[in-house]
């Protein structure tokens, strides 16, 4: 009985140490106090280095773009208002501007009808021969620029005299010239002069006719003769145009 007692004793008095000894092995993975600092420190650090980044990038890109493109557009509306300074003012005369606008108005008062005019007939001339498929080729304006040069050259004048007498350009004279041959295309492939009436013109205008061979008053004169019934032509087909075609007129003269 006295061994049970004792063994009994020595059960309870053992079971408390053995729970007190497998206490201390359970916390062996417990992170050192070095990874603990990191681990509580880094996720801290990390969004307030980002939200410093977004706030600089916020506050500078909205300030710095429109003052860009302002000084931008200050430096290319400049650069126009010189470079196109001429169609806004046409001189300046001891400071005071003349406006290009001014100009426009009193060469209206002055022959704003006549150009109008010119202007319309051209443009039922350009119609007309796209309509008719008829063209005119450079080399055709270049051949008569050529006969022109050299008449005048006979005659002791340049090209360039008589265009700036005339307060034209180069470029003018030849639409001319072009505008011409469409129109003898279209009109002066009708126009025919027989020899009596070449005759009866030399008979009636003796007094008047250079004295030269008479094939070569023939020529001239046959030449005359046709001019003159082309004009007559071109006239009534200009009118009968004009009538036919749709024009309106915003600006009265």
């Amino acid at each position: 009985m006295a061994t049970k007692k004792t063994a009994k004793k020595a059960t309870k008095k053992t079971a408390p140490k053995a729970s007190t000894k497998a206490a201390p092995k359970k916390p062996v993975k417990k992170a050192s106090p070095k990874t603990a600092t990191l681990k509580a420190t880094t996720p801290v650090e990390k969004p307030e280095i980002v939200k410093q980044e977004k706030t600089t990038t916020t506050k500078t890109v909205p300030l710095r773009r429109p003052y860009l493109i302002l000084i931008v557009v200050i430096i290319l509306l400049g650069a126009a208002l010189y470079y196109f300074r001429g169609l806004f003012v046409a001189a300046v005369v001891n400071g005071q501007p003349i406006s290009r606008l001014a100009v426009v108005q009193q060469a209206e008062k002055q022959s704003g009808k006549q150009t109008l005019d010119t202007l319309v007939r051209d443009a039922l001339i350009e119609q007309e021969a796209k309509k008719e498929n008829v063209t005119v080729s450079d080399k055709e304006v270049n051949d008569e620029i050529a006969t022109l040069q050299g008449n005048l050259k006979k005659q002791g004048q340049s090209l360039d005299q008589v265009l700036s007498t005339q307060g034209m350009t180069l470029n003018d004279l030849r639409n001319l010239i072009r505008l011409d041959k469409l129109v003898q295309k279209m009109v002066g492939k009708n126009i025919t002069v027989s020899d009596k009436e070449v005759t009866d013109y030399i008979n009636q205008n003796k007094s008047s006719l250079p004295s030269t061979d008479e094939a070569t008053l023939k020529k001239q004169v046959k030449a005359q003769l046709v001019q003159q019934k082309t004009n007559a032509a071109v006239q009534t087909w200009l009118a009968n145009l004009q009538q036919k075609a749709n024009i309106l007129y915003f600006v009265q003269y």
